[in-house]
């Protein structure tokens, strides 16, 4: 397991559904058509070996461009299958045969020549995605201890407990319900293994969040209106909402001890969702809400480094303050996540 773990961390496959990664690939393709020649003992000129090579390199990333698009669609399960990487790689000699046969008619001549160039730029792009992942790793594992540590924060716990002890005998249905909101929520954060959920659950975690607090402050004082009209079935990472929801409640309603509306809004335009949530925002400077801001900061910069890692430069997010109102808005692309019937038997 720890070898496995190892090339993991030292290999790791680029996401092509993100415009960016695809950026990327063309500028590194570009690069190695310029610099191919360079190191070829062939006899043509320069301007010759790079039409040579490219009469390959191009056929061959337009259906290295269509496959991904045509198995993202279609069996987004076949990366997280036992058998993915024989899969993907049967998939990529194929796009070759038909290059080497159909396209160049060179009849399987430059086939093992092409193909190894080809693994062997493969590598070098798996390793330089992993090398910029495992930069992005001191962020994730900041914000994994922090969801750990501060994000159902201490003064929250203590206080639904307490709340949940005072209802036992008046409202004991209300008491129940807590607990096991609570319970969810937990359990939402210690859940180890897939870093992505789907907006659908992630609005039912928000919902419940929202209910404990509404128990333990009152309906009257924690209001939220809830917009919903983006897909459930939307990829998006783990534990996106809750944690702006308890900022949300803690700088924009607890801390001013007044009511306050929040409102989450989701839509779907086009290829991406949509989300903002506002709540109401007073200065720090105002005594009345003289409590440092600092969480909410890190909160935002703690999801931006985790929507950066999932969609690279795909995924946005905002935050400013205007007119009393605090707002959070995130765009992320519109990506159906694989069921778990998918992962077992796709």
């Amino acid at each position: 397991m720890s070898i496995i773990r190892q090339i993991n961390n030292t290999f790791a496959a680029p996401d092509l559904r993100n415009s960016a990664t695809v950026v990327r690939l063309l500028i590194i393709v570009l690069g190695s058509l310029f610099f191919l020649p360079l190191i070829s003992d062939s006899s043509l000129s320069y301007s010759a070996e790079i039409y040579h090579h490219s009469k390959w390199i191009f056929p061959v990333l337009l259906g290295i461009l269509i496959k991904a698009y045509f198995v993202n669609i279609f069996v987004p399960s076949i990366k997280e299958a036992p058998y993915g990487v024989i899969i993907t790689y049967l998939l990529n000699l194929s796009i070759f045969v038909i290059v080497d046969f159909v396209v160049l008619k060179t009849n399987g001549r430059s086939l093992s020549q092409h193909f190894f160039l080809f693994n062997l730029f493969l590598l070098g792009l798996m390793y330089y995605e992993a090398s910029r992942r495992n930069g992005l790793a001191p962020s994730i594992s900041e914000a994994r201890l922090s969801a750990l540590t501060a994000r159902i924060r201490p003064h929250f716990l203590f206080n639904s407990l307490n709340a949940a002890i005072s209802l036992i005998r008046l409202r004991p249905y209300d008491a129940e319900t807590l607990l096991e909101n609570l319970a969810n929520l937990f359990r939402a954060q210690l859940r180890d293994g897939s870093q992505s959920s789907t907006l659908g659950q992630e609005i039912e975690w928000a919902q419940e969040y929202i209910a404990i607090e509404q128990i333990r402050m009152g309906h009257m004082r924690v209001q939220v209106m809830w917009q919903h009209q983006a897909p459930d079935d939307a990829e998006t990472p783990h534990l996106l909402l809750q944690p702006l929801l308890e900022n949300a409640v803690f700088h924009g309603v607890e801390s001013t001890h007044r009511p306050g509306m929040i409102t989450v809004f989701t839509k779907l335009n086009k290829s991406s969702i949509y989300i903002r949530i506002e709540n109401p925002y007073t200065p720090p400077e105002s005594s009345e809400n003289a409590k440092p801001h600092k969480g909410n900061s890190m909160a935002l910069h703690n999801l931006k480094e985790r929507l950066t890692l999932m969609y690279d430069n795909d995924a946005k997010i905002q935050s400013r303050q205007l007119d009393g109102i605090f707002r959070v808005d995130i765009r992320l692309p519109y990506r159906k996540k694989a069921s778990d019937v998918n992962r077992l038997f796709g």
